[in-house]
């Protein structure tokens, strides 16, 4: 890229940043990749898109995904749960299976390929499942509507219904967020790492990126940028070698603008009038997928002394930021709900390459779609 192309997206990812920041604060849900989804179609629209950015750059974005992803693996949280963690990870487990029967469903009756279904309601991972579209024969688009559809309306139901559930009766619980062994929550917004010494985390964390890589393509794991990493730093983070390497403040959030810009920057007219006419489908999908956890949340209270309305939250399909918030606002069982959130998230991305490769030997001849869409624009070079 020339120079003046350099500073046009420094200028843009800056712009989206600070838009995101302010929606942010009035709780509105993943506004960093929503943000850079809208503003990058909307210019891909009006063909006033800066040069494409390099494929290294989507492959350091994935890389560095991973190594966030891995370190939210905090086993003394776990711990921390007892006995009662067992019914709960069926209940996890449980879940993947109801996001794919949903898929399975959607995909006959709204008539959209099963890969885009499949990963378009997978309860968990919205960023992962995004990025590694592509690899997986899914149409990033369609994936990333139906993604952030879905966390938007857990985002808008879960404080209410989080309330509804709740009888009053609480115990004593300790505090805990996602990455908290290996990311300081205090520090200031413009760090890039979770420790204070930048230099040091950052070092690691590339070092994590690198031989998770070189990890991933020796093991030939699918999409290896995002798993190897993802991989090596869950290892490290359960062995409690080292801390301070996951991505955090600036640096997290540019993560999702630049995933973000990766989706956005593929949608044509055909696509967006195709998406508006499938908003009822989705939502029936999305809604039909919430009860049924739901469901699930409700029978496994009774098999647990939980509260209620802690399961409910442990379990909610995605929203993740959204369900922290409600959940520290009504004094919930953090250790409870982030374990569990944190548990399905690497469960749905390892088991992602799996997933779809047992559905593309189960699935139908593929379906006719209701708009040819032309060919996405990529943004790697």
């Amino acid at each position: 890229m020339s120079r003046w192309q350099v500073v046009s997206w420094a200028a843009l990812l800056g712009m989206v940043l600070g838009l995101a920041e302010l929606l942010e604060r009035v709780r509105f849900p993943a506004p960093q990749m929503i943000v850079a989804i809208v503003i990058g179609a909307g210019l891909a629209l009006l063909g006033r898109l800066p040069a494409p950015l390099p494929r290294e750059v989507s492959l350091g974005v994935q890389a560095m995904l991973g190594v966030l992803m891995g370190s939210y693996l905090e086993v003394s949280l776990l711990v921390s749960i007892g006995w009662d963690l067992l019914p709960v990870l069926a209940v996890t487990a449980a879940t993947v299976l109801v996001s794919i029967l949903i898929a399975l469903v959607f995909a006959r009756v709204a008539k959209v390929e099963l890969p885009t279904a499949t990963l378009g309601l997978l309860a968990g991972g919205s960023a992962a499942v995004v990025s590694v579209a592509d690899e997986l024969e899914a149409d990033p688009r369609r994936v990333a509507f139906m993604q952030y559809l879905r966390v938007a309306l857990v985002a808008l139901t879960a404080p209410a219904l989080a309330a509804f559930l709740d009888d009053g009766e609480r115990g004593s619980y300790g505090a805990a967020v996602l990455g908290g062994a290996v990311t300081d929550p205090d520090l200031p917004s413009w760090m890039i790492v979770g420790r204070g010494d930048q230099v040091a985390g950052l070092s690691i964390a590339i070092m994590l990126c690198l031989i998770g890589l070189r990890l991933g393509r020796w093991l030939r794991l699918p999409s290896p940028a995002l798993i190897g990493p993802m991989l090596v730093t869950a290892v490290l983070t359960a062995l409690g070698i080292s801390h301070g390497y996951a991505p955090t403040n600036l640096l997290k959030e540019l993560l999702f603008v630049l995933i973000g810009f990766e989706v956005g920057t593929r949608f044509t007219r055909a696509v967006v009038v195709e998406m508006a006419r499938m908003i009822p489908g989705m939502t029936a999908a999305i809604v039909a997928l919430s009860g049924l956890v739901a469901a699930l949340a409700f029978g496994l209270a009774w098999v647990v002394d939980l509260e209620l309305s802690d399961l409910y939250l442990a379990t909610t399909p995605g929203g993740i930021n959204a369900v922290l918030a409600t959940g520290e606002g009504m004094d919930a069982n953090m250790p409870l709900i982030t374990s569990v959130q944190s548990v399905r998230l690497l469960l749905m991305v390892l088991l992602l390459p799996l997933i779809m490769r047992v559905l593309r030997r189960r699935a139908d001849p593929e379906p006719e779609r209701a708009v040819v869409l032309p060919e996405p624009v990529r943004m790697a070079a």
